[in-house]
């Protein structure tokens, strides 16, 4: 047993001790590649979408780490590119305006402001369309925030009614 040990973790017989490594581990440590090289699919997806229900759709399909992930590298400071974080918001303006998946929609923006809010307060190009965002998400919230006020309404007055 101890002739195996040795030839995983052997050392060299001097006065500081050191790991021997072998010639095959460092080939392994120089061929290695990096996580991500150009454009992922949900990238090339994102850049020649028409309809945001299919990309949303797409979305919806992927892992949430993966999710994440993609999201993180939108932004040309994390490998991305200016046209990447432009083509996103306008997907996350059509997303509100569609009004079917508002959980999605809206979890898809915090996350991606939460890891591009650095280059989006830089980037001024992109500030019109985070104000129609802005606005979007403002109008969206105000009017579920209407029917929640009208359902507790109706569930007051049917409880006076019942008594």
């Amino acid at each position: 047993r101890e002739s195996s040990a040795q030839a995983v973790v052997s050392t060299q017989s001097t006065g500081v001790p050191k790991f021997v490594v072998e010639e095959k581990e460092k080939e392994e440590e120089r061929s290695t590649k990096p996580l991500r090289v150009g454009e992922s699919d949900f990238q090339t997806q994102l850049l020649q979408y028409e309809d945001a229900r299919a990309l949303l759709k797409y979305m919806k399909d992927m892992a949430t780490p993966t999710i994440d992930l993609e999201l993180q590298s939108l932004s040309p400071m994390d490998g991305g590119s200016h046209d990447l974080v432009m083509r996103f918001l306008e997907f996350l303006i059509t997303a509100h305006t569609l009004k079917t998946s508002f959980d999605l929609a809206q979890a898809y923006t915090n996350v991606f402001l939460k890891y591009n809010r650095r280059y989006l307060m830089e980037e001024g190009s992109l500030r019109e369309k985070l104000s129609t965002l802005r606005d979007l998400h403002k109008d969206q919230w105000t009017k579920l925030q209407r029917k929640c006020q009208e359902v507790v309404c109706v569930t007051n007055f049917l409880k006076n009614v019942a008594l």
